[in-house]
């Protein structure tokens, strides 16, 4: 009986797999990257969820008061000793990695590292309030809006005459912005940062959209000039906006900024700008 013989592959038909590989590959490989990132943005809400609980426990503690944005200092650079809304909270959290985003890459600060490229920040700097804690640890990743409160710290003169906002003077909690997402070390985030200093918004990649912690403690997840436009609709101010529709003006206790006429001015087109749209 004559031997069996077994039929190779040929250079094309191998070449044929590989290239069907490849394809699969590139078309899965984004598949599975946008669904690790949606995973790493339900961690975030879930975070933010945490520290939302954690605010309006610290308001019920203190006469429907909520946290000064800075007690003392300000900046990451060491020395400065800043203490602010982030630490004031840190008694009412269960686990303080809450602080950090999983998906925000400036989110895992080298321990004692200070930030000395305040306020942007570099890949391991501490964001501020790291001085005060024991682990010497503040990871980048929420801010909270000064445009409903004076970033002024507590004890200095401005900041004294400013005092924090009380439940009982928000016309709009469940519209006004509490806390936003930041790639930066600073601890406020106001609406001008959204077309002047574009690279400290941080915007999730799976749909660029960021999550915030309104007033009232809810959290919701969308689109950053969704937050501003229409105006007479911004959820940046804490009273009642303007209902006049040619008006530019978003207005607060210590800010009055004239803001761009609409989602396709030239000064929300930059690259840095169109990287979190």
């Amino acid at each position: 009986m004559p031997p069996v013989r077994r039929r190779a592959f040929t250079l094309i038909e191998l070449l044929v797999v590989i290239a069907i590989i490849a394809i699969l590959a590139a078309i899965l490989f984004p598949v599975f990257a946008q669904a690790r990132d949606r995973a790493r943005m339900s961690a975030c809400v879930s975070n933010l969820r945490q520290i939302g609980t954690s605010l309006m426990l610290y308001v019920q503690d203190y006469d429907e008061t909520y946290p000064y944005i800075r007690f003392h200092g300000l900046g990451g650079q060491k020395g400065r000793f800043t203490y602010c809304w982030r630490n004031a909270i840190r008694p009412y959290l269960k686990n303080w990695d809450v602080m950090a985003c999983p998906s925000n890459p400036f989110s895992r600060p080298v321990p004692f590292q200070p930030d000395a490229s305040f306020p942007s920040t570099k890949l391991g700097g501490n964001a501020e309030g790291w001085e005060v804690e024991p682990e010497g640890r503040m990871p980048p990743s929420y801010a909270m809006n000064s445009c409903a409160s004076t970033f002024y710290p507590a004890d200095t003169k401005i900041g004294a005459s400013s005092p924090p906002v009380r439940l009982a003077q928000l016309a709009r909690p469940a519209q006004t912005i509490l806390i936003g997402e930041t790639n930066w070390g600073v601890v406020d985030v106001w609406p001008g940062n959204l077309w002047t200093d574009c690279p400290m918004i941080f915007s999730h990649s799976a749909g660029k959209r960021g999550n915030f912690i309104y007033y009232d403690g809810h959290v919701k997840s969308q689109k950053w000039l969704s937050t501003l436009y229409p105006l007479t609709e911004n959820h940046w101010e804490p009273g009642e906006p303007s209902p006049d529709p040619n008006n530019r003006k978003v207005n607060g206790p210590l800010c009055s900024y004239v803001v761009p006429a609409g989602p396709g001015a030239k000064e929300l087109q930059t690259p840095a700008c169109l990287a979190y749209q």
